[in-house]
């Protein structure tokens, strides 16, 4: 006599697990930690005036980051992290739909991240070949990041991919393949960006200890490197459990993009302590452009690049009996010495054959 088991058509559901929690708690807190820094970044440089496009920039990263999150909150209300089987297909549909507004946020925040570290680092040093060097970088940051949110809008009439059946579509492929060549892109300026500002400090004449700050600030851009890696190990071309598998890729994505915010801002950190707590000596351990009262107002190396440069051309005062001196405005990249605010000679001869005489002012 002979028995058999019974063959089951369908394989088991996988387990009801829930990474929406996770999800959420560890957002939350890289928000919190977002905000703080940005909010000091931009009241350190707006009181000093000192406000530039990188700053600017990363005010626009920050706040469209936040509304991903406010995205993915309204995700997890509605079972996000939790696997399809498990979801109704009202819930699975809000889902979908509130993840396709915050794949538009993450990469135009993405854009404006990457835009305000370029800027950061022609800030420090603006060499011809630094800025060609940039501009490429941000080209393609550019193309392949605004590139999904074009397919994102266009794949499907109408507008959204979630709708399912009722909507004509592109094949899913072409979505998911570029934003693999987007996510290897962002991994390549990531290791630049994070890079790049690490050599042209150490050539910056700043004390050692500055140096190693600084460095070791920016150098946080490695770890989101490291999690855009993650990031594109947990995709899969699979899109049949979508609440599953893309709350587990947000969740990489997150860490890879708040970090870099806060990382950014991070490396404005020691003119931030100056600007609060620091006085005298303390506050000439980051050289670089200056206000008339305080050498490390700038809030970084130097000050080349400003939303509101212009070149203020040397002041020289001139007459039949008079040779002037140079004055640098506040734009110059020389440091001033301690206790000197502002100072401006002039010089008196007799006559012009008589410049070797010279009558203090």
């Amino acid at each position: 006599m002979s028995s058999s088991l019974p063959v089951r058509d369908e394989p088991l559901p996988p387990p009801d697990e829930d990474v929406g929690p996770v999800s959420f708690a560890i957002t939350l807190v890289l928000s919190l930690f977002l905000v703080t820094t940005t909010a000091l970044r931009a009241s350190v440089r707006a009181a000093n005036r000192k406000l530039g496009w990188d700053d600017y920039t990363i005010m626009l990263a920050g706040p469209t980051a936040i509304t991903r999150f406010a995205f993915g909150i309204k995700q997890w209300q509605h079972g996000n992290g939790r696997h399809r089987v498990y979801l109704t297909d009202d819930n699975y549909t809000i889902i979908n739909m509130y993840g396709w507004w915050g794949q538009i946020f993450l990469f135009v925040s993405v854009v404006f991240l990457k835009a305000s570290i370029c800027l950061l680092i022609l800030r420090i040093k603006d060499t011809k070949t630094l800025k060609t060097l940039l501009s490429v970088l941000m080209a393609g940051v550019v193309i392949t990041n605004f590139g999904v949110v074009i397919i994102l809008i266009a794949e499907c009439q109408p507008v959204g991919f979630w709708r399912g059946k009722s909507a004509k579509c592109w094949p899913t492929q072409i979505r998911i393949y570029f934003i693999y060549a987007t996510i290897a892109y962002s991994i390549l300026t990531d290791l630049i960006c994070s890079l790049l500002p690490l050599a042209v400090v150490w050539k910056v004449k700043i004390p050692r200890q500055t140096k190693v700050l600084v460095c070791g600030l920016m150098g946080l851009g490695l770890v989101a490197t490291g999690f855009g890696v993650a990031r594109a190990a947990s995709l899969g071309i699979s899109t049949t459990d979508l609440s599953w598998a893309y709350c587990i890729a947000g969740i990489w994505s997150n860490l890879e993009l708040f970090l870099g915010i806060i990382a950014a801002n991070l490396a404005l950190s020691p003119s931030i302590y100056s600007h609060f707590f620091g006085s005298g000596k303390a506050q000439r351990t980051v050289p670089g452009s200056t206000d008339r009262s305080n050498p490390t107002e700038s809030g970084y190396l130097t000050s080349k690049l400003r939303c509101d440069r212009f070149e203020v051309p040397a002041t020289m005062i001139r007459s039949p009996r008079r040779r002037g001196s140079e004055t640098r405005s506040q734009n110059s990249d020389i440091p001033l010495e301690p206790g000197i605010q502002k100072k401006t000679e002039f010089w008196w001869t007799e006559d012009e054959t008589d410049e070797g005489r010279q009558r203090p002012p």
